[in-house]
């Protein structure tokens, strides 16, 4: 590619976004900072450059390889933010220890990851998203659930769930039919996939007997209400898996009584990508796309990496997602919408024509103001409620 061609380009998984996808981007952004702070939680920033050893944190060799990695003039290794949970743990455990707990925090961010482009999701994408810090009790995980489901509601969307589990659902079964731990990853990754003829193929592999590997796959594949968690505990023979059921039990409980359970469904094979989930993790689905629009977590280990000891939960949707999702449901995205009114006027009537035009706009219109004699305003645009025009005597006459 020419550098002339080169300079017209922008690099493969980032993107422009238009008027009117931008407009309907920051108004979600809006709604969702206004929930957020409803909720009782407040806005963090953090740098968009990172150092590379503390974003690595928590991530298994996949999700460290789509990390950016830069060298500044020092040597340091650095890299662009993959996701915000990070950041914000480093941020809590070395400048916000002394914090009365919980904590709760939300953002609204632009991340990054080295990924193949697809759709719905770029190499630079935007979270917006909540951790609460010191929360261990299944409240906790039941408002960051509820939080996440206000949300969505909030969108517009309307046919969306919410799907809950725990990872000590699938870790609880691999400890019971022995199976080995330097597995973990593939296991994971058919479980995630929902692969279940290439999951019965690996634990056929690992010499699993038949009703070993029949007891696995129930459990894992259970979905529904709160009857499976009874259903599941019957089936499983180890004490991890019980638990972690009874634990959701009680997060259900706290759900019921937030009455989101219409959105919420439990789902025993639902595991989060990255390592440092130690608890219920939760994915939020549209009937419109084949991926998860949102998703999170508890991940009681990560902030202890940064030398804070403290249990934490919480989420991060991604907005590329839920826009492509609202797109196809509502058949497009809506236009930008015309200015209430246009004022035209002449450069000897400009002082009449902005001081109507700071009237309108004081009172909550949106104005356009054009020079009726620049030959370059020619087209003028079609205003919601009307046309004002300037006389040359400085009178206002609607159009």
């Amino acid at each position: 590619m020419t550098k002339e061609r080169l300079k017209m380009q922008i690099p493969a998984g980032v993107r422009d976004i238009l008027p009117a996808e931008a407009l309907r981007k920051r108004g979600l952004e809006n709604s969702f900072e206004r929930i957020f702070r409803l909720w009782g939680y407040n806005e963090v920033i953090t740098p968009v450059l990172e150092y590379y050893i503390a974003m690595s944190v928590g991530r298994g060799a996949e999700e460290e390889a789509q990390l950016y990695k830069f060298v500044d003039r020092q040597g340091h290794i650095l890299t662009l933010r993959p996701d915000m949970t990070t950041p914000i743990a480093r941020l809590v455990s070395t400048r916000m220890q002394d914090t009365v707990l919980p904590l709760r925090l939300f953002y609204i961010a632009n991340v990054f990851s080295y990924e193949d482009p697809q759709a719905g999701r770029q190499r630079e994408f935007y979270q917006s998203g909540i951790e609460m810090i010191g929360g261990a009790s299944p409240f906790a995980d039941a408002e960051v659930i509820a939080v996440a489901v206000e949300i969505l509601k909030s969108s517009g969307l309307q046919n969306f769930k919410v799907s809950i589990g725990h990872v000590d659902i699938l870790y609880g079964m691999m400890e019971e039919l022995g199976l080995p731990e330097d597995e973990t990853g593939r296991i994971k990754a058919a479980v995630s996939n929902k692969n279940y003829v290439g999951l019965e193929e690996l634990l056929d592999e690992f010499n699993v007997p038949a009703e070993g590997i029949g007891r696995f796959m129930q459990v894992i594949t259970m979905r529904g209400g709160k009857t499976i968690i009874e259903d599941a505990g019957c089936t499983a023979g180890n004490k991890k898996t019980r638990e972690a059921l009874a634990f959701m039990g009680s997060v259900y409980d706290v759900l019921e009584a937030y009455e989101v359970t219409p959105h919420v469904e439990i789902d025993l094979g639902v595991l989060r990508g990255l390592d440092y989930y130690t608890g219920v993790v939760f994915e939020g689905y549209s009937a419109y796309l084949g991926f998860p629009i949102l998703g999170g977590g508890r991940y009681d280990n990560l902030l202890e990496q940064f030398g804070f000891d403290c249990p934490a939960t919480g989420f991060a949707l991604g907005m590329e997602r839920l826009l492509l999702s609202l797109e196809r449901e509502q058949n497009g995205t809506p236009p930008v919408p015309p200015p209430d009114y246009v004022i035209l006027y002449t450069s000897a009537q400009a002082p009449a024509a902005f001081k109507k035009a700071r009237e309108l706009r004081n009172a909550g219109s949106v104005v356009v103001t054009l020079q009726a004699d620049n030959k370059e305003e020619k087209k003028v645009p079609t205003p919601l409620k009307a046309v004002i025009q300037v006389t040359e005597d400085g009178l206002i006459r609607m159009l």
